[in-house]
């Protein structure tokens, strides 16, 4: 018995293989942000996450402590 399948002619048949499909990655954004702060400082940062809010949240983690930061501007460095 044959485990490769033949056509009437004798000539093997191509089979399907299904291979594995990965998930697609979450899209992110990823942020260069400029703050300025209460007393008129001013810090650039860079921030990623799932949505515009998040990335800007992060690239204010960055920013130095002691006053508020406030997001003035920001740039798209990747994704949509």
């Amino acid at each position: 018995m044959s485990a490769v399948q033949t056509d009437d002619a004798g000539l093997r048949r191509a089979s399907l293989v299904l291979l594995p499909v990965t998930p697609v990655a979450r899209a992110q954004r990823i942020l260069t942000v400029e703050f300025r702060s209460l007393d008129g400082r001013s810090w650039n940062a860079i921030g990623g996450g799932d949505t515009q809010d998040a990335a800007i949240e992060w690239a204010r983690e960055s920013c130095p402590d002691g006053t508020t930061w406030v997001p003035v501007g920001w740039e798209d460095r990747y994704g949509d």
